[in-house]
């Protein structure tokens, strides 16, 4: 499997994801033809909550007036493009319309099931029917997104995998697998601050992956922060490039 491949896996889990945040109420959507843009009206200062995604460069200079006149009627000031590496056409295009890349970019990361052991968790992991667990964690490690990780306590109810580490009744660490197709995305992988070091992401990590090949997944991805890279790359995750964001210049 190419990275080139794993990329495209990756741009069409990551719609997914935000699809499911959209269906509890909290993201507003533009679908165009190549095109995906979602916002969070609440939170205009933050530019990761106002994002658009494209497949094709062309279907995006189409878009371009109409992604305008989505976020300005949400009063939004500042929006971003997600641009994957090697997309010289999208470059262009967004170059042409006066957008600028912003330095803070976003690793992707992927790999084939069948290129790696499948190691299975040397701990016991909870399957998590509900995300309670997962936003308490996610709460404590990204004491910044504050409520924003209420909306996945919200129903319906989500057709994701969790998987929680405890030790005493307490959850310590967690992440969550969302397919799409044969690929499975991963999320929301976090430790609380006291139990870092003892290798819990790791664990949790080998079983979001034996759990995916039970199910049938071919292949997983994700974004990484740059503190996470170094696990997911002793994991065998491959580095797809960053993903860069561009906005209007000064915007």
């Amino acid at each position: 499997m190419t990275n080139a491949e794993l990329t495209a896996r990756l741009l069409l889990n990551v719609i997914d994801f935000k699809h499911l945040q959209r269906e509890r109420g909290t993201l507003r959507h533009l679908g165009l033809p190549g095109v995906e843009a979602f916002s969070i009206p609440e939170r205009p200062d933050h530019l990761r909550f106002h994002q658009v995604y494209f497949h094709d460069a062309g279907a995006l200079a189409v878009a371009l007036p109409a992604l305008e006149d989505f976020f300005r009627g949400l009063a939004i000031p500042a929006w971003r493009v997600a641009l994957l590496p090697g997309d010289a056409d999208g470059r262009r295009v967004l170059e042409g319309a006066g957008f600028r890349p912003d330095p803070v970019r976003m690793d992707a990361m992927g790999l084939a099931l069948e290129d790696i052991p499948d190691t299975r968790p040397a701990l016991p992991l909870e399957a998590s029917e509900t995300q309670d667990d997962m936003v308490a964690i996610n709460k404590r490690t990204w004491s910044a997104l504050g409520g924003q990780l209420d909306v996945w306590l919200r129903p319906p109810r989500l057709a994701v995998h969790t998987l929680v580490v405890k030790e005493g009744g307490a959850p310590l660490a967690c992440g969550m697998a969302r397919d799409v197709g044969d690929t499975t995305g991963i999320y929301m992988v976090a430790t609380v601050p006291e139990a870092r070091g003892r290798g819990l992401a790791a664990q949790v990590m080998h079983g979001l992956h034996h759990h995916a090949r039970a199910r049938g997944m071919k292949a997983a991805v994700l974004q990484a922060t740059p503190e996470a890279k170094p696990l997911y790359q002793r994991l065998g995750y491959r580095d797809l490039g960053a993903w860069e964001n561009w906005g209007r210049a000064g915007g």
